[in-house]
């Protein structure tokens, strides 16, 4: 059982290199490892935001599943490197996700004042909301307001990165 996030991340890749390399071993190089872990972290990182943006989107998810607001510092880092992420990969230039960018940097500017608490101002919820729609992610059916989240999730904690200051 991991211990920490990062354990959890480098136990999946480890998991993904031994059965790639279980298949072929002549392809099982150190460039593939190193790939394997890169893809790992940036699917990691996306997913957490992802989740980010649903949680500050959804008042009754974010009442169901998140038990103390996060700190500026975690959330500020979590963009930055998100942000990072996104003008270094390598995808096709019309990538959904690649729409996602000025969101971002909108919630990053509108974090930055901020007096975290649950009770998420409306202007967060906005751009949370624009974000995922960026993402092409549809609002539910019963509207961001009443979506309880999704079935069968643990209490939900915001990631514990040390701040490695702006993009």
């Amino acid at each position: 059982m991991c211990k920490r996030d990062e354990e959890c991340i480098q136990e999946l890749a480890d998991a993904i290199y031994e059965s790639f390399k279980a298949q072929d071993p002549a392809y099982a190089t150190p460039r593939a490892k190193a790939g394997i872990d890169e893809a790992i972290k940036f699917a990691t990182l996306v997913a957490t935001v992802q989740l980010t943006m649903g949680v500050l989107a959804a008042r009754r998810f974010r009442a169901k599943y998140v038990q103390k607001a996060p700190t500026r510092d975690k959330l500020l880092d979590l963009l930055d490197r998100y942000l990072v992420a996104m003008t270094t990969v390598n995808i096709a230039a019309d990538a959904p996700i690649l729409r996602t960018i000025e969101p971002t940097r909108q919630m990053r500017a509108l974090l930055e004042t901020w007096e975290f608490n649950l009770d998420v101002p409306e202007p967060i919820v906005q751009v949370a909301r624009a974000w995922l729609a960026a993402d092409e992610i549809p609002e539910p059916p019963e509207g961001w307001d009443d979506w309880p989240g999704p079935e069968d999730m643990p209490q939900f904690e915001f990631p514990e990165q040390p701040s490695r200051g702006g993009p």
